[in-house]
């Protein structure tokens, strides 16, 4: 219980970590484009910012989803036939 809780931990800490950097990586890239002159050039950064900046926040975001799904997830367990990811007796009688 306590490897999880430190799992848990770090994985905020570094979920944190990644979309913050994401975060600051995005508004160097927006001060960088606001000073872009062309205006052809200016709406073509822009455009690619915007994929860009929403790439690495979902990037981020499924990062720290998987992160929570491997630290909870609930593992079966064959020697104690109660434990709530073991197959049950009604599954293995209808295949």
């Amino acid at each position: 219980m306590t490897r999880k809780i430190v799992l848990a931990a770090l994985a905020v800490v570094v979920a944190f970590a990644i979309l913050l950097a994401a975060a600051a990586a995005l508004v160097f890239a927006t001060l960088r484009v606001e000073r872009i002159a062309n205006p052809l050039a200016h709406a073509a950064a822009a455009g690619a910012e915007l994929i860009f900046g929403a790439a690495l926040l979902l990037a981020g975001v499924y990062i720290a989803t998987r992160f929570a799904v491997h630290i909870f997830a609930i593992t079966a367990d064959i020697t104690r036939p109660n434990h709530p990811a073991a197959p049950s007796q009604t599954s293995r009688a209808t295949q």
